[in-house]
């Protein structure tokens, strides 16, 4: 039996299908996929899906997804970057960014103020 996996593609907008060795995965008895969450929201959808095999092979494309998802193929993202929905995690528990933030906000005040 063959395995049918579907992978965006970015640069058309479309999908890529693949087929792969293995046995048709019915309902939920397909392993929970091992993602790494880039921000406390969760994975950016590009990189979710479940892995293809080795050995598939590219058997057509279409607008729909038919099968297994896939994540896109990194090589075709142009410019690979992680959401932004994670960004300012880090920045109110960080002590040294609020200092410098107020060390820049006091120079700016000063610097505007001396020109009057």
């Amino acid at each position: 039996m063959e395995q049918i996996f579907s992978r965006w593609q970015p640069d058309s907008g479309g999908y890529e299908y693949l087929s792969a060795p293995g046995s048709q995965n019915i309902n939920d008895d397909l392993p929970a996929p091992d993602l790494k969450a880039a921000s406390k929201i969760g994975v950016p959808s590009i990189e979710a899906g479940r892995p293809i095999p080795n050995g598939a092979t590219i058997v057509g494309e279409g607008n729909a997804a038919v099968g297994i998802i896939a994540p896109v193929d990194p090589e075709r993202i142009v410019r690979r970057t992680r959401s932004l929905a994670g960004f300012g995690d880090g920045i109110t528990s960080s002590p040294m960014l609020w200092g410098a933030a107020a060390v820049a906000g006091v120079a700016l005040l000063w610097y505007v103020n001396r020109k009057r």
